[in-house]
């Protein structure tokens, strides 16, 4: 499995204003094969930092999400929110354990 893991730093008021894109794209890629989970939340102590949280069943599925067709409008609302700062890493994983 393929995990993605970080934060984007937008503009001030940033995700406000893409709020509408963004769960139009959660929803989307929700239904994407191989999409095991696919999650945004805004930091609680710093509403211009969102922390993403994905996990994929493979490196083909998390590439075929980059050309989904609803990928191009989110790129469009990031830059609209006015991206900072990205990081993003993607890492191999097994099953996990449960705490």
């Amino acid at each position: 499995m393929i995990l993605v893991a970080g934060t984007v730093r937008v503009a001030e008021g940033g995700l406000d204003k893409v709020r509408e894109a963004m769960e139009t794209v959660l929803a989307a890629t929700r239904q994407e094969d191989g999409c095991i989970k696919y999650a945004y939340a805004r930091d609680v102590l710093d509403p211009d930092l969102m922390h993403v949280s994905e996990l994929w069943r493979d490196a083909d599925a998390l590439r075929a999400h980059g050309a989904a067709p609803h990928m191009k409008p989110w790129g469009a609302a990031m830059r609209e929110a006015g991206v900072i700062e990205r990081d993003l890493k993607m890492y191999e994983v097994g099953e996990g354990t449960p705490l």
